[in-house]
């Protein structure tokens, strides 16, 4: 979508009252310089949230949450970015000129636009006598009149190849957005619609603007069951869940959400008074819409479809979650049926008391699915490894240890055992390990860390001498492996500098809570400029002597010449008396 110039951003950070903001949703009482309150976020008896209207900022001690303005409305109201900031541009009375990036003044309105007259299209193909067969068939799924109007499903006729495309070329949209649009295919001799033959399910965003749509095959079409719009500039696939801009309010009032897996599903158990429910779109669930999803609840039941693959997905979304610290169950649909079959053909009240009131936590369904009392011992050790590979990655060390007992209870294996046997044996890959350490921020474990987080915390103050001397030194004090290197190239390069303001410029969550920890270390520092030059030194004193190792590294392998070594040997001198010299 469209972007905010991020001089907006600044000047709605620094402008906002963020105690004003907070304290219209959290009762607040004043201590020292600072508020505190019970966290919205997660349930406390004694408050441990607090804002500091000096910095911005507001910062939950106990469950580590914490943002400017934009981020505590994106929290609290379960809006994104873009609709929170134009709801505080609106109540500060700041005018949003939206910078489109291509350059184009209407660019993303008019992606938006066509989706919009596309879904109308293909409403009225649905209701014409082309589309009578198709219609016919969606009421004998069980999708009555009214629930295909509230999701505007529609039509893709099998005889025109080009309607859409047609229909959208009368608006006169500039080449561009017709190709960008992802709804056309693209030849050298000719151009034509990419859904053909298909019922058509608009996917809409989190303020129900449609950015693509899902098509079922209907009639002769032998191509895939399932067809999607490619992503686009106004679509990412991985971050959406259709229905969301309908089921959001609902799942934040049951304090759960379903999960299930196709469009039918969802229309099928809305028009069955369940209205909690959300599906993936088009995609395998992922860790984006894991963190998309923990935005409106901590608790989902996984309601996949009861055949092998839909279990099997159903298992590889809850391990994802409960590695991701959201509590997930796993909905047994019998005989291999739909939710949508099974809710049509046994109603609400046994999709409730006999799915979701007996979903099973990972673990044990994992163990019923694989037949575990089946196996033979050897079987029965590989699949243990397998699932212990999974508990393995689960950083909470509460639910880890709760799987853990429930593996133990269900294999008859005594958790000691358990505990013994070794990762060594069982292969993790390492785009997992990777997302673990994604949702931990960094933490402070040498002295070289100690100053690089001292001088983040020098730079947020905003002193300009102690700025200088940084930018000064910037080089020296440069290490590569640094996981706070970046982050204090970065806050060199914003300006203005403000705590409000900052977070928002980085992409990395790691790197914010960083920020954010810096922002809420409320330890004083007493003279910037001073901190500020013993931080340098020390760093400066870390990289000599890491430079001196490695140099005595090299001399071990023996694998220099003779001049070669008398060179180290004089440049490892050189720095001993530097190190003495400069930093004695």
């Amino acid at each position: 979508m469209g972007k905010i110039p991020q001089n907006i951003i600044d000047q709605i950070n620094e402008t906002a009252d963020i105690v004003d903001i907070v304290s219209q949703r959290v009762d607040l009482q004043k201590r020292g310089k600072d508020y505190f309150g019970l966290c919205p976020f997660h349930s406390e008896k004694t408050p441990s949230f607090s804002v500091a209207p000096d910095k911005g900022i507001f910062h939950c001690f106990g469950c580590g949450k914490g943002g400017n303005s934009i981020n505590f409305l994106m929290e609290y109201e379960k809006i994104d970015f873009m609709d929170a900031v134009m709801e505080l541009a609106n109540q500060l009375g700041i005018n949003i000129n939206i910078h489109k990036s291509d350059g184009s003044e209407d660019f993303f309105s008019s992606l938006y636009e066509i989706h919009q007259k596309a879904a109308s299209f293909y409403m009225q193909n649905l209701n014409s006598d082309g589309g009578a067969q198709a219609k016919q068939y969606l009421l004998d799924r069980g999708i009555n009149e009214a629930f295909l109007k509230k999701f505007k499903i529609g039509f893709a006729l099998p005889d025109q190849p080009k309607g859409l495309y047609n229909y959208i070329r009368n608006f006169n949209y500039n080449n561009d957005v017709i190709k960008k649009c992802g709804l056309f295919g693209f030849s050298e001799k000719s151009t034509y619609d990419r859904f053909r033959s298909r019922i058509i399910f608009p996917i809409a965003n989190s303020s129900g603007k449609i950015i693509a749509f899902g098509g079922r095959a209907f009639g002769d079409n032998d191509h895939a069951k399932y067809l999607n719009s490619p992503e686009t500039p106004i679509y990412k696939k991985s971050e959406v869940f259709y229905g969301l801009n309908l089921t959001r309010e609902s799942i934040m009032r049951e304090k759960y959400s379903i999960i299930v897996e196709g469009y039918t599903d969802l229309i099928q158990l809305c028009q069955s008074k369940i209205f909690n429910v959300i599906a993936v779109s088009g995609t395998a669930f992922n860790i984006k819409h894991v963190n998309n999803l923990r935005r409106f609840t901590s608790k989902v039941y996984l309601a996949y479809d009861g055949d092998t693959a839909g279990q099997n997905a159903a298992l590889k979304a809850g391990y994802l979650l409960i590695k991701e610290g959201i509590e997930a169950k796993i909905v047994i649909i019998p005989n291999k049926l739909d939710p949508d079959e099974w809710v049509k053909k046994e109603g609400k009240e046994t999709f409730l008391s006999k799915g979701i009131d007996k979903a099973l936590d990972v673990v044990p369904f994992h163990i019923k699915i694989s037949k575990f009392d089946q196996k033979s011992s050897f079987e029965k050790s590989r699949a243990t490894k397998e699932i212990l590979t999974k508990i393995k990655l689960i950083q909470d060390p509460i639910i880890r240890q709760e799987c853990l007992y429930s593996l133990s209870s269900l294999t008859d294996i005594d958790e000691k055992n358990l505990n013994l046997i070794k990762l060594k044996n069982v292969n993790i890959k390492n785009e997992n390990i990777k997302n673990s350490h994604e949702t931990i921020s960094h933490e402070i474990k040498t002295l070289s860390d100690k100053a690089e987080f001292g001088l983040i915390k020098v730079l947020l103050n905003q002193n300009k001498d102690a700025k200088e001397l940084i930018l000064e030194n910037l080089e020296d004090i440069a290490i590569k492996e640094s996981k706070f290197n970046i982050i204090l190239s970065k806050l060199l390069d914003i300006q203005p500098l403000s705590p409000s303001n900052v977070i928002d410029r980085f992409d990395n969550e790691v790197d914010k809570q960083t920020i954010l920890n810096a922002l809420s270390d409320n330890s004083e520092i007493s003279d910037d400029v001073k901190i500020t030059k013993d931080y340098i030194h020390t760093i400066k004193k870390i990289k000599i002597k890491n430079k001196i190792n490695d140099l005595r590294l090299i001399l071990k392998k023996n694998e220099t010449n003779e001049n070669s070594i008398d060179e180290i040997l004089i440049e490892m001198n050189d720095l001993r008396n530097k190190l003495n010299e400069d930093y004695s």
